[in-house]
């Protein structure tokens, strides 16, 4: 058997706990990887894998593949470059809104479930996972399986929108340098 067709198991080195409403949540990663993965997993919660990249970040939980995209509101902020992220799972469609440069709102079909806010290392150049520094504050009345997405949304795509002082300097330099 070639060195190529061999099954590689790959071993989550790192581990973090956030707090959700059904007791903690555990993160594991690997950030010395070429492609960072992420484990969320909790008591009760189905585990979710992340690929984390606030462009290209993917999730799956149980192995099924849960599709994502950008949120399509034809609306364009300043504060939110990165715009909406929406993932579908059945029939719950969950929505990662930046409101600021270090807070997004979670929603559920529409409802409300959780407010995150980062911090500004989130947002430096060698960072691999956007949303591994963001807390929650969760609403009430939610189930496991909301939470698990919730926490694995922020992990993989990160709490606000960083794009925007970025584009307000590039704005500025267009503006003013000419």
């Amino acid at each position: 058997m070639s060195f190529f067709s061999k099954r590689r198991t790959i071993r989550l080195s790192q581990h973090r706990t956030a707090d959700s409403p059904f007791g903690p949540i555990r993160i594991s990663y690997n950030p010395g990887l070429l492609t960072v993965i992420a484990l969320v997993q909790g008591p009760g919660m189905p585990s979710v894998t992340v690929v984390p990249g606030r462009d290209r970040g993917a999730m799956s939980i149980n192995g099924q593949v849960i599709p994502t995209r950008r949120g399509n509101d034809g609306r364009w902020a300043l504060r939110r470059r990165t715009r909406t992220r929406t993932a579908l799972l059945g029939e719950r469609t969950y929505e990662l809104r930046p409101t600021s440069l270090r807070r997004a709102r979670l929603l559920r079909n529409g409802t409300h479930i959780a407010e995150a806010r980062g911090t500004l290392r989130s947002y430096a150049s060698l960072r691999d996972i956007p949303g591994l520094d963001a807390r929650l504050s969760w609403s009430h009345g939610l189930d496991p399986t909301d939470v698990a997405i919730g926490q694995s949304m922020v992990l993989a795509f990160g709490a606000g929108a960083p794009g925007a002082l970025s584009s307000l300097a590039s704005f500025c330099l267009d503006v003013f340098g000419s």
